[in-house]
Formats: structure tokens, C-alpha cells, sequence
């Protein structure tokens, strides 16, 4: 397991860092004080309703709680071999709408890797509301991560184990464990899996229209989720401009969660910016502001 606590000699720095003291897996957001008394009084149930859809990197949505998993139909593991990304902590600044209300926040995301074992933090929290989490960690495979454990944490931890000897996943709630492919993610590893496959040929994915799926554990469903490149451009962000692949999640359906990352060379294509949006309205758009590469790390 990589352990919380690296040894870091040497960091590269994008982009810049906000004033005042800062956890490096913390997270601060702002939100105009002064309210309406309308909003004043509904806010017991605002909170309710918000902190389980707190914008997460990879999803508005809650875990699968208490709920058995759909088993798995048959899927071809993974081919193209990866390039995991450098360790790195990174910060977005943040903004979006939830349920009409708009707010403004800054999130931490912590990737850490030492060639054989990952773990990935992120984490954002808005007063009144509260603290949304996510935890991913596991080993890497020539073709794919291989998420171990993942949590989730809202107003309580929720979290998967993955065991891949049987290949299989339960909630720690659950009774039941039910049937995964050979490279299924989580949802905050699917993106550093995302990552991964470009950075590991990425002159194969500057063509739009290329594609690539990822067996995704959600919920109480597992499934395909598959990323079209879009376009490969600079984008402008807080922490400068650079070039970046933009992919989209193709939806399945109606209803679901609409999603476009972009992902830069500059950072070993882990994602610069996130932009998810939801049919009812809700909006969150993650854009880097500070890239801090760990470039001497120690498990």
C-alpha cells in the first residue's frame, strides 16, 4: 500500500497556489454569507438533500449501500498496456449549482503511485453541508489498475472491496458479493485508469472520435462506461494554459450524468478539468489551479 505519509524530495509546481495556510488533502470553499431567510429556514433540508450529491471527481451520485451488485456479463480485460501517471497533488478550483443554489469552492486531489501499488484521495467540502470524500487504492497491472478497497464518505463511510482472486466485489454493509470483470474501476479510480490508457499511447488518442471503455462499479449496476476523444487543444485554466485531450462519457441513456475531462501532457495526463452535468439542472466544473509533481516518492 502506498502509505499517506511520502517522502518527498523534490516537487514541480504548475500554476499557483492560493494565500493562507492549506491541508494537502484538504479542501476550502466559499459561499456568499449573506442568505436569504427563505433559504435560511430550508437549509436542514437543503443539506439533506445536497450532501449525498456533493461533486465528487467522478460522480454527483451516492455508493452502493445495503444493495446487491448486478453480477457482471463477460468482458474482454483490457489490451493496450498503461502509463500510470507520476504521483502528484493537485488543486481545482471549483464551481457549480446544486438544487438552484450556486456556490464556489477549491478541492485537493492526492495521486500517489510507487509501480506496483496506487492510491488516489480526493475530497471537497462547502460549509452548512458538510464534507464529501473518495478513496481508491489497489495495485497496478501491465493493462489496468486493480482497485482493492474504495470509500466513500458523506455523512457516513461507505465503502467496496474488490478481491480479484475470485473476482468479485461486496460493501462492507452488504451480505452479498457479486461478480466483476478483469479491470473494472471504481468510481474515482476509472479515471486515473482513463488517464493511464492515454498516457500510455498517446499519439492514438489525439484522433477524435477514438474510444475507449472502462467496466465501471456504480451504485447498485456495474457497466461499460466509454469516453470519445472530442478534440485535442490548449484549454485556459487558473494554473495557465496547456495542451490537453478533452474526452466525453457517451451516455448510455437518458438521464444519465453527463461528463467531458480534459487531460493534459503536462500533468501525465491526469485531469486539468472536469466538467459533469446532471438533466435536472446540477452543474459542478473542476479547473486546475495548482500541479505539484512528487518527483522523488517513497512508499
Amino acid at each position: 500500500m502506498v502509505s499517506a505519509g511520502c517522502a518527498v524530495r523534490h516537487r514541480r509546481r504548475i500554476g499557483n497556489s492560493a494565500s493562507g495556510s492549506q491541508s494537502v488533502l484538504g479542501c476550502h470553499s466559499h459561499i456568499a454569507p449573506s442568505m436569504p431567510l427563505p433559504l435560511q429556514t430550508r437549509l436542514p433540508s437543503l443539506t439533506t438533500r445536497l450532501l449525498p450529491k456533493l461533486p465528487s471527481l467522478c460522480t454527483l451520485a451516492g455508493l452502493l449501500i445495503g444493495a446487491a451488485l448486478l453480477p457482471a456479463p463477460a468482458q474482454t480485460v483490457p489490451a493496450e498496456a498503461i502509463a500510470p501517471p507520476p504521483s502528484a497533488d493537485m488543486a481545482f478550483e471549483v464551481e457549480g449549482r446544486i438544487s438552484g443554489m450556486g456556490y464556489s469552492a477549491r478541492a485537493q486531489l492526492r495521486w500517489q503511485q510507487d509501480g506496483e501499488h496506487y492510491e488516489a484521495f480526493q475530497a471537497i467540502r462547502l460549509p452548512l453541508v458538510g464534507t464529501r470524500s473518495q478513496r481508491s487504492s489497489g495495485t497496478l497491472r501491465p493493462h489496468f489498475l486493480q482497485p482493492l478497497r474504495f470509500e466513500d464518505s458523506a455523512r457516513k463511510r461507505r465503502s467496496l472491496r474488490f478481491d480479484p482472486a475470485s473476482g468479485s466485489v461486496i460493501a462492507d454493509e452488504a451480505t452479498q458479493s457479486a461478480s466483476v470483470p478483469e479491470g473494472a474501476q471504481d468510481r474515482l479510480s476509472v479515471f486515473f485508469q482513463l488517464a493511464a490508457t492515454v498516457a500510455g499511447q498517446p499519439q492514438r488518442y489525439v484522433e477524435p472520435g477514438r474510444q475507449i471503455p472502462i467496466w465501471t462499479v456504480a451504485n447498485n449496476k456495474q457497466e461499460a462506461w466509454v469516453f470519445e476523444v472530442v478534440e485535442h487543444a490548449p484549454i485556459t485554466l487558473p494554473a495557465g494554459t496547456m495542451d490537453a485531450v478533452r474526452l466525453q462519457r457517451m451516455p448510455r441513456k437518458p438521464g444519465d450524468q453527463q461528463a467531458d475531462i480534459w487531460l493534459a501532457p503536462q500533468t501525465g495526463y491526469l485531469p486539468v478539468r472536469i466538467h459533469l452535468s446532471e438533466d435536472d439542472g446540477d452543474v459542478v466544473d473542476l479547473r486546475l489551479r495548482d500541479y505539484q509533481a512528487q518527483t522523488d516518492t517513497a512508499p
